[in-house]
């Protein structure tokens, strides 16, 4: 952001906006690193009969990386170029993204909201002849079933006439077979159709969804899904460890914590983003990138306080100390209130269960587990004598379950984004100890 050679201070909306913790990131110019995730999904793209999955951790950006599975699926392949990929194939896929919400509870719901929803199925609903009349002949509890009570298949719009014999489904699974497959008969795009469902750890039972797509992908060719969510691996996600393993064969995507160039990397760019009026200095950006603890989604939290703060006190250098004091504004904000609302559960009042969570969320391994030994020590460092009643409260619903015993005195966090949370949040002021 130049102006007759001279830098220019940026709008506060572009100030805003560098960083956005809030919404994934779709934009290809903002998206940072990730070349083999990226590499990997495009090859399991195009491995003929295999469904995606993207499993890993909140706050991983395991939504991005799907939001540009999206794009090159559909043929933009300008990631790919900026990664200097060696992918020369162009996909044409037609591309339906749907984010699961708590109206989601099992299989026969996802493909009822895949149906009806406009962002996916349900605009194509009366644009086929063909589909128009197999949902018009449906038995009005069927109907009702997938569409409520009283709702119109195709609104206005005449019903075509055709003389092909049409097949009725007498099921939700059977309408969604026939509607994919009544679609790629119009032969709209050379590879198929693609569905990508994020959040699908939201799906509290989504028993059958295996079978399902296993029936599909025989009945109908060239319909492909690439589920999203939080879970370790893809038998933890479908909850079916048979159909899973053979549905998803090749293409599972583990989505690892980023590393610190590519984390250093979103703050490279969101610096671009202002022009590069706003400088994050070396200790700035190394104690940001060693909080997120490889979670995009802190350095992006963490980076826009960071930039509204020097763009209110009308500075340019941002340094540690900056960190420090924004650290202290988003926690007493509750910036995050999730998180927040988490960290205040798990340490209620106690001065002394602060400690111990924090003791526990700074000895970690690499693979997330905690060997209580070293944990108790850092506590007993900070006044801490008793640290495994507080980690037996820890564990307990009355104080979140953040933590959890994977074997004898070693626990882990269920969530490896609000164990960074609680490394990188200042201590709680006012606390009182326990008596």
């Amino acid at each position: 952001m130049m102006i007759f050679g001279k830098q220019k201070k940026p709008s506060l909306k572009d100030t805003e906006n560098a960083f956005q913790p809030a919404k994934e990131i779709s934009d290809i110019e903002r998206f940072a690193g990730r070349q083999k995730p990226i590499n990997d999904s495009f090859l399991a793209l195009l491995s003929e009969g295999a469904n995606i999955a993207i499993v890993g951790n909140r706050g991983i950006g395991k939504t991005s990386l799907a939001r540009q599975i999206q794009k090159f699926g559909s043929g933009n392949n300008d990631l790919i170029k900026k990664l200097n990929l060696k992918l020369d194939h162009k996909f044409d896929y037609q591309v339906f993204y749907l984010a699961c919400g708590d109206e989601i509870n099992n299989r026969d719901d996802l493909l009822k909201r895949l149906l009806t929803s406009d962002a996916c199925l349900g605009s194509w609903l009366y644009e086929i002849p063909k589909t128009r009349t197999m949902l018009h002949a449906l038995s009005p509890k069927l109907k009702a079933e997938i569409f409520g009570v009283g709702a119109e298949i195709g609104g206005t719009a005449s019903i075509q006439e055709t003389h092909e014999h049409v097949a009725v489904p007498q099921s939700t699974e059977g309408v969604f077979e026939n509607v994919v497959r009544q679609l790629r008969e119009e032969k709209l795009t050379r590879d198929g159709i693609l569905i990508v469902i994020d959040e699908f750890d939201q799906i509290s039972n989504p028993s059958g969804l295996g079978p399902f797509l296993k029936a599909l992908a025989t009945n109908v060719d060239g319909v492909k899904f690439c589920i999203v969510g939080v879970a370790k691996d893809i038998q933890e996600l479908m909850k079916e460890h048979e159909s899973a393993d053979r549905l998803f064969a090749g293409a599972i995507v583990p989505l690892d914590p980023m590393s610190a160039e590519e984390l250093s990397a979103i703050i490279d760019i969101a610096e671009e983003q202002t022009g590069k009026w706003f400088k994050f200095e070396q200790d700035a950006r190394d104690k940001i990138v060693a909080m997120a603890n490889g979670h995009p989604y802190l350095v992006h939290l963490i980076g826009k306080f960071a930039l509204r703060r020097a763009f209110m006190d009308d500075k340019q250098s941002i340094t540690s100390d900056d960190i420090d004091a924004v650290l202290q504004t988003i926690a007493e904000n509750a910036s995050d209130p999730v998180l927040e609302g988490r960290y205040r559960t798990a340490v209620a009042s106690s001065k002394q269960r602060e400690s111990v969570l924090k003791a526990l969320a700074c000895n970690q391994d690499d693979r997330g587990e905690i060997w209580t030994t070293d944990a108790y020590k850092a506590a007993l460092e900070n006044g801490v004598d008793n640290a495994s009643q507080y980690v037996g409260q820890l564990v307990t619903d009355d104080f979140g379950a953040e933590i959890e015993r994977v074997r004898e005195r070693h626990y882990r966090f269920k969530d490896s984004l609000f164990a960074a949370y609680v490394q990188a949040r200042p201590s709680m002021r006012g606390l009182a100890a326990d008596s």
